[in-house]
């Protein structure tokens, strides 16, 4: 054999075995194998379900709203006999960033605030 033909044996895969599979062997098609190789699990989409725009019946204490543009605010007060609400503006890691906002009832839901629903996070 010449050394060229012994380089090329030498590269060339060995021959599949014929014969029952291993136990604990799994194969995929070429095209799912970036699927497999993540271990973080898919999440599904956001929906229209899953996110809501703010509405008077729905406002309370401790509910979490966001903008359009995801600052996020936590309602501290929410009077219906006077029409009024206060909220405080939230930072990233849901903390406190500015003073209480009051406002009625009216004008927050015109400032278009959308909530998750229950169970979900903005």
């Amino acid at each position: 054999m010449t050394r060229d033909a012994t380089i090329w044996q030498a590269l060339r895969p060995a021959p599949m075995k014929k014969g029952p599979m291993k136990q604990n062997h799994a194969s995929a098609p070429l095209d799912s194998l970036s699927r497999l190789s993540s271990s973080n699990e898919m999440m599904p989409p956001r929906t229209e379900a899953n996110i809501t725009k703010a509405t008077e019946p729905y406002l309370e204490v401790g509910l979490i709203c966001a903008d359009r543009d995801g600052n996020r605010i936590r309602i501290d007060r929410v009077d219906r006999d006077a029409g009024t609400l206060s909220y405080h503006f939230l930072n990233d890691e849901l903390r406190v960033q500015e003073g209480v906002q009051d406002r009625s009832i009216e004008q927050f839901l015109a400032g278009g605030w959308y909530m998750a629903a229950s169970g979900k996070s903005l």
